[in-house]
Protein backbone atom coordinates (compact mmCIF):
# COMPACT_ATOMS: atom_id res chain seq x y z
CA UNK A 1 0.00 0.00 0.00
CA UNK A 2 2.91 2.55 0.82
CA UNK A 3 4.19 1.93 -2.80
CA UNK A 4 1.03 2.51 -4.23
CA UNK A 5 0.93 5.99 -2.43
CA UNK A 6 4.62 7.06 -3.33
CA UNK A 7 4.09 5.97 -6.85
CA UNK A 8 0.83 8.39 -6.92
CA UNK A 9 2.36 10.81 -5.30
CA UNK A 10 5.07 10.95 -7.81
CA UNK A 11 3.13 10.72 -10.72
CA UNK A 12 0.83 13.62 -9.24
CA UNK A 13 4.18 15.45 -8.58
CA UNK A 14 5.19 15.57 -12.31
CA UNK A 15 1.94 16.12 -13.57
CA UNK A 16 2.13 19.76 -11.74
CA UNK A 17 5.38 20.84 -12.87
CA UNK A 18 4.04 19.69 -16.47
CA UNK A 19 1.16 21.69 -16.09
CA UNK A 20 2.66 24.90 -14.48
CA UNK A 21 5.48 24.96 -17.26
CA UNK A 22 3.82 24.27 -20.31
CA UNK A 23 3.56 27.82 -21.77
CA UNK A 24 -0.94 27.55 -22.47
CA UNK A 25 -0.76 28.04 -18.55
CA UNK A 26 1.30 31.06 -18.00
CA UNK A 27 0.36 34.54 -19.14
CA UNK A 28 2.79 36.70 -21.16
CA UNK A 29 5.88 38.04 -20.31
CA UNK A 30 7.57 41.34 -21.13
CA UNK A 31 9.49 42.34 -18.01
CA UNK A 32 11.94 44.86 -18.69
CA UNK A 33 14.95 46.51 -16.95
CA UNK A 34 14.13 49.10 -14.61
CA UNK A 35 13.89 52.60 -16.74
CA UNK A 36 12.96 56.05 -15.01
CA UNK A 37 11.50 56.85 -18.23
CA UNK A 38 8.84 54.27 -17.83
CA UNK A 39 8.01 54.20 -14.48
CA UNK A 40 4.19 55.22 -13.73
CA UNK A 41 4.47 54.65 -10.22
CA UNK A 42 3.98 58.61 -9.16
CA UNK A 43 4.43 60.34 -12.69
CA UNK A 44 3.53 60.80 -15.79
CA UNK A 45 5.51 59.13 -18.45
CA UNK A 46 5.65 60.64 -22.25
CA UNK A 47 7.79 58.20 -24.68
CA UNK A 48 7.98 57.91 -28.42
CA UNK A 49 6.94 55.03 -30.07
CA UNK A 50 7.67 54.85 -34.07
CA UNK A 51 6.55 58.59 -34.91
CA UNK A 52 3.73 58.56 -31.71
CA UNK A 53 4.02 60.48 -29.01
CA UNK A 54 2.73 58.53 -25.82
CA UNK A 55 1.93 59.99 -22.52
CA UNK A 56 0.65 57.26 -19.75
CA UNK A 57 -0.38 57.66 -16.11
CA UNK A 58 -2.19 56.14 -13.19
CA UNK A 59 -4.34 57.28 -10.14
CA UNK A 60 -2.27 56.81 -6.90
CA UNK A 61 -1.61 55.38 -4.58
CA UNK A 62 -1.44 51.68 -6.68
CA UNK A 63 -2.74 49.39 -4.20
CA UNK A 64 -3.75 45.54 -4.33
CA UNK A 65 -7.47 44.69 -4.56
CA UNK A 66 -8.05 48.38 -5.62
CA UNK A 67 -9.63 49.76 -9.05
CA UNK A 68 -6.67 52.02 -10.89
CA UNK A 69 -7.76 54.28 -13.72
CA UNK A 70 -4.75 54.31 -16.12
CA UNK A 71 -4.86 57.30 -18.48
CA UNK A 72 -3.41 57.56 -22.04
CA UNK A 73 -2.57 60.50 -24.46
CA UNK A 74 -1.63 59.22 -28.00
CA UNK A 75 -0.46 61.92 -30.55
CA UNK A 76 1.03 62.45 -33.81
CA UNK A 77 2.23 65.37 -35.03
CA UNK A 78 0.98 67.42 -31.61
CA UNK A 79 -2.88 66.09 -32.69
CA UNK A 80 -4.80 63.20 -30.95
CA UNK A 81 -4.86 60.26 -32.56
CA UNK A 82 -8.04 58.04 -33.35
CA UNK A 83 -7.31 54.47 -32.07
CA UNK A 84 -8.71 51.54 -34.43
CA UNK A 85 -8.30 49.31 -30.99
CA UNK A 86 -6.09 49.50 -27.65
CA UNK A 87 -5.45 47.31 -24.63
CA UNK A 88 -3.26 47.18 -21.64
CA UNK A 89 -1.67 43.46 -20.08
CA UNK A 90 -0.30 43.34 -16.71
CA UNK A 91 2.05 40.94 -15.27
CA UNK A 92 5.22 40.81 -12.71
CA UNK A 93 8.44 39.08 -12.82
CA UNK A 94 6.84 36.05 -11.78
CA UNK A 95 3.55 34.31 -13.25
CA UNK A 96 0.58 36.02 -11.72
CA UNK A 97 -2.35 35.32 -14.81
CA UNK A 98 -3.42 37.44 -17.27
CA UNK A 99 -4.39 40.93 -16.81
CA UNK A 100 -5.96 42.91 -19.99
CA UNK A 101 -8.12 45.45 -20.37
CA UNK A 102 -9.47 47.31 -22.81
CA UNK A 103 -8.04 50.84 -23.30
CA UNK A 104 -12.02 53.42 -23.67
CA UNK A 105 -12.47 56.72 -25.31
CA UNK A 106 -12.23 59.20 -22.40
CA UNK A 107 -13.24 63.16 -22.88
CA UNK A 108 -9.42 63.51 -23.52
CA UNK A 109 -7.33 60.47 -24.49
CA UNK A 110 -8.48 56.75 -23.28
CA UNK A 111 -8.82 55.11 -19.95
CA UNK A 112 -8.37 52.07 -18.81
CA UNK A 113 -9.32 49.91 -15.41
CA UNK A 114 -8.36 47.62 -13.88
CA UNK A 115 -8.16 45.39 -9.82
CA UNK A 116 -4.53 43.90 -9.57
CA UNK A 117 -3.99 41.02 -6.61
CA UNK A 118 -1.20 41.05 -3.95
CA UNK A 119 1.40 38.91 -4.80
CA UNK A 120 1.86 36.36 -1.94
CA UNK A 121 5.85 36.32 -2.04
CA UNK A 122 5.82 40.51 -1.19
CA UNK A 123 6.47 41.57 -5.05
CA UNK A 124 5.87 44.51 -5.88
CA UNK A 125 6.57 45.61 -9.48
CA UNK A 126 4.11 45.02 -12.02
CA UNK A 127 4.72 45.99 -15.62
CA UNK A 128 2.25 46.74 -18.10
CA UNK A 129 2.19 46.38 -21.50
CA UNK A 130 0.18 49.23 -23.97
CA UNK A 131 -1.02 47.80 -27.33
CA UNK A 132 -2.80 50.32 -29.72
CA UNK A 133 -3.75 50.04 -33.38
CA UNK A 134 -3.79 53.41 -35.70
CA UNK A 135 -3.09 54.25 -39.21
CA UNK A 136 -3.62 50.54 -40.02
CA UNK A 137 -0.43 49.61 -37.61
CA UNK A 138 -0.14 48.01 -34.52
CA UNK A 139 1.83 49.21 -31.89
CA UNK A 140 3.57 48.11 -28.05
CA UNK A 141 5.06 49.98 -25.49
CA UNK A 142 6.27 48.64 -21.90
CA UNK A 143 5.55 50.64 -18.41
CA UNK A 144 6.24 50.01 -15.09
CA UNK A 145 4.46 50.98 -11.49
CA UNK A 146 5.15 49.81 -8.14
CA UNK A 147 2.42 48.56 -5.55
CA UNK A 148 2.37 50.26 -2.47
CA UNK A 149 2.01 47.53 0.64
Amino acid sequence: MNRFKLIISVLSFLLSVICFTVPAHSAEKFVVKYDKTIDITKNTSTVNVDGYTVRVDMSEPAEPFRELVFRVFIEKDKKPVELAHGYMQFNMSMDMGLYKTKLFKANTGYTAKVTLPKCIFGGKRWYVKLVFSADGGEFSKVFLFDMKE
